[in-house]
């Protein structure tokens, strides 16, 4: 199948759905059962995409996993995508905490994942990266082998210094301001389509135009920028899975890759990330821009190749 078609067309065969999370929230979820071979070899991917994504846009990345033999199940974050949105506006992109969207998941897996094809397997990125950490830490022995691309393990927050904008945001939220777009944020539109934004995710502008794509056939897949609220809980979350001891209670197999060209998350902050992991390993994919299974295909493939090798234990570990 040309790659085009990859890009803009799901995989046959998947259950796409709603599962209502316990308090009362409707989350959109994806399951494609994966050829009958998965069930005696690979098992399944859980995907968990970043903040602003929603499931169609990594369609491409779901046919090379379904190549590979595997099960796929991923979803759309509450607040994203065409699950539930918050009241008020659905146009801003709003977290109140992150430690509830790893409950989503997690529950979401306890109910409906028993028929999965085991083992259970992660790859993710960016927010879901950060999610992914989190939920193994929780959770200990769900998981056999993860993947995370350029995790949320700190955020580029220019020209406001980190420090400033993480005091900004909290300030904003305890004044009762937590739901107004942060600073220099704002509803879905042309900066979001903008050369800048695509060379912040992707060197590959064909890719880049695929997400806008996608909406243009469905806005309400659509979301802006972010909160005040939802940077105040992003700093949360990076500060819980970066204090003392966190990392290191990690016993899963976890492969780390960064992006050489970074300018949304902290690549130092992904790379030491790694050292603290009893069994993690990094690898810096020079070139690379933040969404790297998006990324032109020199890059792309490699990213990939690296997601197989490790899944499929060709690592040493």
């Amino acid at each position: 199948m040309p790659a085009l078609q990859r890009r803009r067309c799901l995989p046959p065969g998947g259950l796409i759905g709603t599962w209502r999370a316990v308090d009362g929230c409707r989350l959109r979820v994806a399951h494609w059962p994966g050829p009958a071979a998965a069930a005696s070899s690979g098992g399944t991917i859980l995907f968990l995409n970043g903040r602003g994504d929603f499931i169609e846009k990594y369609a491409e990345s779901y046919w090379a996993f379904r190549d590979w033999g595997y099960a796929i199940a991923t979803l759309d974050w509450r607040g994203q995508g065409l699950s539930d949105r918050f009241a008020g506006d659905r146009e801003r992109g709003h977290q109140q905490d992150i430690g509830q969207l790893v409950a989503d998941v997690a529950a979401w897996i306890d109910a409906e994942g028993h028929d999965w094809p085991r083992p259970l397997h992660l790859v993710a990125h960016s927010m879901g990266g950060n999610i992914a950490l989190r939920l193994l830490h929780d959770h200990p022995g769900l998981v056999e082998r993860a993947v995370v691309m350029a995790p949320m393990l700190g955020i580029r927050t220019r020209p406001l210094p980190a420090a400033v904008a993480r005091r900004l945001a909290r300030w904003q939220v305890a004044r009762g301001h937590g739901f107004d777009f942060a600073l220099a944020q704002g509803p879905y539109g042309e900066m979001a389509r903008s050369v800048h934004r695509q060379r912040n995710l992707t060197g590959d502008a064909e890719r880049f135009d695929d997400e806008h794509w996608w909406i243009s056939g469905n806005p309400d897949l659509s979301v802006g920028g972010v909160t005040y609220g939802w940077l105040d809980a992003a700093f949360r979350s990076i500060d819980c899975v970066r204090a003392p001891g966190y990392l290191e209670a990690i016993a899963t197999p976890v492969l780390i890759l960064a992006a050489g060209i970074e300018r949304l998350v902290d690549s130092a902050a992904t790379i030491a990330a790694a050292t603290r992991l009893p069994r993690g390993t990094a690898r810096l994919m020079e070139g690379g821009r933040h969404e790297l299974v998006r990324e032109v295909d020199s890059i792309r493939l490699e990213t990939f190749g690296q997601i197989r090798s490790f899944l499929a234990g060709r690592d040493g570990e």
